[in-house]
């Protein structure tokens, strides 16, 4: 699936499935209404949109292949921080009604496991957690970010001019030496943490004075184009 371009603010979510099946004889024909669904999907109200959620899925686990597909395309709409689609919240009720319907392998199965751990921390509101020690001084925007990426300079170069006032942490994770940009504390991420998927590095979130996450993950890929 095509990473989503942008999310409306439409309605009608909670009825979509009921009204259509999904069918992948013409697979990009059903990309594209997926596409739609995960549009509306992401601005409907959560009840809505878990409603629909499993309006899909009782549908699409009625064919294996069916199944995969739809799956893998709700995993990288609403599971991966690239997506502007990104959602904890229904990525999470939609990866635990996956995994309860043991139709996929153990591979694929422990892509979800993986992933639904990582959607689970950090959400707003809930207490900072991270694999080291960071006292909080004040707002604080901490970057997971792999010193691999070639591109990652600039985005943050970006993320300090947007954020004047706010504490900036690199949390580097990939091979070779702390980059030393101007007002970021680069610090080395743990090689045995478990909390962040490395692989969708460079995000972000920020946490309050008081420990508590203000804004979830959120990627830095427009930043770096």
């Amino acid at each position: 699936m095509t990473i989503i371009s942008g999310c409306r603010s439409d309605s009608g979510i909670r009825n979509y499935w009921a009204e259509r099946t999904p069918d992948i004889d013409d697979i990009a024909a059903a990309e594209d209404e997926f596409t739609n669904f995960a549009e509306l999907a992401v601005q409907a109200p959560e009840a809505d949109a878990f409603r629909a959620v499993d309006q899909l899925l009782r549908k699409a686990s009625k064919d294996e292949i069916t199944f995969i597909i739809y799956t893998d395309w709700i995993a990288r709409g609403f599971g991966l921080v690239a997506s502007p689609c990104y959602s904890a919240p229904i990525f999470t009720h939609a990866a635990k009604t996956i995994l309860s319907k043991k139709i996929l392998d153990s591979y694929l199965t422990d892509g979800y496991k993986k992933r639904l751990e990582f959607c689970s921390h950090n959400k707003v509101g809930d207490k900072a957690e991270l694999p080291l020690d960071l006292p909080f001084e004040g707002r604080t925007l901490i970057l997971v970010v792999n010193q691999d990426c070639p591109s990652c300079r600039k985005a943050m170069d970006r993320l300090a001019s947007e954020h004047e006032g706010v504490r900036l942490v690199a949390l580097c994770c990939g091979h070779g030496a702390l980059p030393g940009l101007p007002g970021w504390d680069c610090l080395r991420l743990p090689q045995d943490q478990k909390l962040f998927d490395e692989d969708q590095s460079p995000f972000y979130f920020i946490v309050g004075a008081d420990g508590i996450v203000e804004q979830t993950y959120k990627s830095t890929y427009d930043y770096e184009n």
